[in-house]
């Protein structure tokens, strides 16, 4: 399937299983905010005066790391993106790095800036740059920069996984 993928600057691609939202509290939405300001050059930087903004973002951006590395959630960080894209059913993917459960099937494909907007004001309508029904489990993900995004339902090897992805 191809898709028209449009972010901002200080954004990025987030797939998610839509049963998922409902844990992206407050909290977690703001640690969104600072892992998408990989510079500190955001407003947010004046929330933290005085300090190194890699030290900052490392420490303020566990809970949400956490979420990912448990294959709640992937984030591709990125900067002022448009272009086509392609999401992908593969066969069999060998080299993933990247895990996702979908408790429901129900895959979601949003920019992270949407995502935070929509669920901090749950009046507005999400604007999904794409939603999938897929089988219930887990999916083997892998991508070449952002533009071909692969994948396979299969069991993760493991337990926790690098789920977020600086394509900068």
């Amino acid at each position: 399937m191809k898709y028209i993928l449009r972010c901002d600057i200080m954004d990025g691609l987030v797939f998610i299983d839509e049963s998922y939202l409902s844990e992206l509290n407050d909290d977690l939405l703001y640690e969104m905010d600072i892992l998408l300001d990989l510079s500190g050059t955001s407003e947010l930087i004046c929330d933290f005066p005085n300090e190194d903004w890699d030290i900052v973002r490392q420490r303020e951006t566990k809970q949400i790391r956490e979420f990912c590395e448990q294959g709640k959630m992937i984030v591709w960080l990125l900067n002022s993106v448009t272009k086509e894209c392609e999401i992908l059913k593969s066969n069999e993917i060998t080299d993933s790095c990247k895990w996702l459960r979908l408790p429901t099937g129900k895959l979601l494909a949003v920019t992270a800036s949407e995502l935070i907007q929509c669920l901090s004001y749950p009046e507005l309508e999400m604007e999904k740059v794409f939603e999938l029904s897929l089988e219930e489990g887990w999916y083997a993900i892998q991508n070449e920069e952002v533009n071909k995004i692969m994948y396979c339902k299969k069991e993760p090897p493991h337990s926790t996984f690098s789920n977020i992805q600086e394509v900068y």
